[in-house]
């Protein structure tokens, strides 16, 4: 007969501790952000470099990034690399932006051809996120931003894997 309570009590116990768990793990999700654009017109003085447009992919998304050279000039000999500060500001969808401030990056101009093309990397404390969608973001690993320039314009990409 003390068999039965005590089953019962196993059975509340357990289900106490399993079902928030489950119910957090079911709140997260991770997703990885790639998105990218292109800029028919991009700015592009001695010492940075802006690129904006809307992204590919979801409807309402657009990416804005700037590169500063950290000496004021951008390299213009071809082979040259030179340390840029990086900022991007990436609408995921209406209402939901991630922004990455204080990146350290390399812009390089192309041995072939003199185009200039930037590679950033950021981590969790660089990122940042406004929005009702979700309550937080979290990086998980690094991210990257990059850019490359051509007679036509200039695109750039926006990738990260982040936990909602």
């Amino acid at each position: 007969m003390t068999r039965r309570p005590l089953t019962a009590a196993a059975a509340a116990v357990t289900a106490a501790v399993l079902l928030p768990t489950a119910a957090v793990a079911a709140t997260t999700t991770t997703e990885n952000l790639s998105r990218s654009t292109y800029d028919s017109a991009p700015v592009l003085t001695a010492g940075s470099w802006r690129i904006d447009g809307a992204t590919r992919g979801p409807l309402g998304g657009y990416l804005d990034l700037a590169a500063t050279a950290e000496d004021g000039t951008l390299p213009t000999s071809p082979g040259v690399c030179e340390p840029v500060d990086v900022t991007a500001v990436l609408t995921v969808s209406p209402g939901e932006v991630l922004t990455v401030e204080g990146a350290k990056g390399e812009a390089c101009v192309h041995s072939f051809g003199g185009t200039l093309s930037l590679n950033a990397h950021f981590g969790k404390r660089q990122l940042s996120y406004e929005g009702t969608e979700h309550s937080k973001v979290k990086l998980v690993g690094d991210g990257m931003l990059s850019a490359g320039q051509s007679f036509t314009g200039a695109q750039a990409s926006f990738n990260a894997t982040v936990r909602w």
